[in-house]
C-alpha cells in the first residue's frame, strides 16, 4: 500500500512538474502574413510594365506574385520582383497541358473519359482542356524534368503549381448554366481516368477492371481514391525535385478538401508541399464573401503546422466593399495571408482597400 502511495505521489509530482514547465515556454509565435497576387499569362512583359506593376504591388504590401510567362523570361521577371522586394514564384499549369508537340507525339498520355473519350482529342467544356494522365510514368518523368528546370531559374523563390488534378467530374454551380449544364451526378463524358494504364493499376492493386463498374463507379470509394493518390504521387515527385533545389513548391487549389475531392479528384490535404493557395471563389460557388471565413477554417485545420495556407480572392466577381470583406474572413478563418487573382482587375477603390487591410493584418 505504500508502494503504491509513493507511486501516486510521484506520478501527481511529475505532471504537475509537466505542466508548470508547458505553462513556462514561451508561446510560438505566429508568423508574420504575407499577401501574393496571380498574374501573368497574356500580359504585357516588358521591363517598364514589370517595373510598375511590381512597384505599386510592394506599396499596397503585397509580398510576393505568382506569375505566368514563357519560361526563357523568368530571369528577367526574377531580377525585378528583386529589385522591388518581392518574391517571384513561376506559376505554371501541369496535369492541363495543351502543348501541340505532346498531342502529336504522346496521344496516350491524355486521360481517357468513361465514355471512352481521350482528351487529346475530344476535351470537355472548353477546346484546352486536354489533360495529362497522373498515372502514366512517361508523363509522370516528363512532369518531373518540366519542374526541374523551372526550379534551376537564377534566384527564383518557388515553383507554384496549377491545375494539379483531374478534369472537372462537377463544374462549381456558378458555371452550369454557362455550359448549359445540369451536373447533379458524375456523368460518363465527365469522369477521368479510364486510360489502359489507370484500369491496368487499379485492376493490378484491386482485381477489379474499373471499366466494368460502369455508371456504378462514382459509388466505388477504391476508385475513387485511387485517383487521389495518383495526383497526390505526382506532387510527392515534384515536391522532391524542387526541394532537391533549395527553393519551395507550392499549389493552387480547390477550396477546401472536401470540395476539392468531389469536384476535380484532388486530395490536397494529404500532400507534401510548402503552403497551399485555395482558390476560394464564393462567387463560383453562390456564396457571400463571408463564406471565405468557412473555407479558409476547413483548409487550416486540413494542413495543421506542416504548411502554410494563403487564401485566394477572386476580385472579378467582388465590389471594393465585398472585397474587404473577404479579406477579413480570410484573415478570422486562420490563413497566413491572401492572393489575389488578379491585380489588372482592380480598381482604385480596389487598391484602396488591398493597402489598408493589409496594413491591419498584422494589426489586429
Amino acid at each position: 500500500m505504500k508502494r503504491l502511495l509513493q507511486l501516486f505521489i510521484f506520478t501527481v509530482t511529475l505532471l504537475s512538474l509537466t505542466i508548470f514547465f508547458s505553462a513556462c515556454q514561451p508561446a510560438k509565435e505566429k508568423p508574420t502574413a504575407k499577401h501574393y497576387v496571380w498574374m501573368g499569362e497574356g500580359q504585357n512583359h516588358s521591363t517598364d510594365f514589370l517595373t510598375e506593376i511590381f512597384s505599386k504591388l510592394k506599396d499596397a504590401g503585397i509580398s510576393g506574385v505568382m506569375y505566368q510567362c514563357p519560361v526563357d523570361n523568368y530571369e528577367q521577371a526574377v531580377t525585378i520582383a528583386h529589385q522591388n522586394g518581392l518574391e517571384l514564384h513561376a506559376w505554371q499549369t501541369i496535369m492541363r497541358h495543351p502543348e501541340k508537340e505532346l498531342l502529336k507525339n504522346h496521344p496516350d498520355w491524355f486521360t481517357v473519359s468513361r465514355d471512352g473519350k481521350s482528351t487529346a482529342t475530344n476535351p470537355p467544356y472548353v477546346d484546352y482542356y486536354k489533360w495529362l494522365c497522373p498515372t502514366n510514368k512517361e508523363v509522370r518523368n516528363y512532369l518531373v524534368n518540366f519542374v526541374e528546370k523551372l526550379a534551376s531559374i537564377k534566384g527564383l523563390d518557388g515553383v507554384h503549381l496549377d491545375y494539379i488534378r483531374h478534369s472537372d467530374v462537377i463544374l462549381p454551380i456558378e458555371l452550369w448554366e454557362k455550359y448549359d449544364l445540369v451536373m447533379d451526378k458524375e456523368y460518363p463524358e465527365f469522369d477521368f481516368c479510364y486510360c489502359d494504364e489507370c484500369c491496368k493499376r487499379f485492376e493490378k492493386e484491386t482485381g477489379i477492371d474499373p471499366r466494368t463498374l460502369k455508371d456504378t463507379a462514382p459509388d466505388n470509394e477504391a476508385w475513387r481514391k485511387f485517383r487521389y493518390k495518383t495526383v497526390t504521387e505526382v506532387v510527392d515527385l515534384l515536391t522532391e525535385a524542387v526541394h532537391k533545389k533549395g527553393i519551395k513548391i507550392t499549389a493552387a487549389v480547390f477550396p477546401t478538401p472536401t470540395i476539392s475531392k468531389t469536384l476535380v479528384r484532388q486530395a490536397w490535404d494529404k500532400w507534401s508541399l510548402d503552403a497551399y493557395y485555395p482558390m476560394n471563389y464564393n462567387s463560383f460557388y453562390e456564396e457571400k464573401p463571408q463564406w471565405v471565413e468557412k473555407a479558409c477554417v476547413e483548409g487550416v485545420q486540413a494542413v495543421g503546422d506542416k504548411a502554410e495556407l494563403y487564401s485566394g480572392l477572386f476580385v472579378p466577381a467582388l465590389t471594393p466593399d465585398e472585397f474587404r470583406v473577404a479579406i477579413k474572413a480570410s484573415k478570422k478563418g486562420g490563413a497566413n495571408g491572401i492572393c489575389i487573382f488578379t491585380p489588372y482587375n482592380m480598381n482604385d477603390d480596389h487598391w484602396a482597400v488591398l493597402k489598408e487591410e493589409i496594413a491591419q493584418w498584422d494589426k489586429q
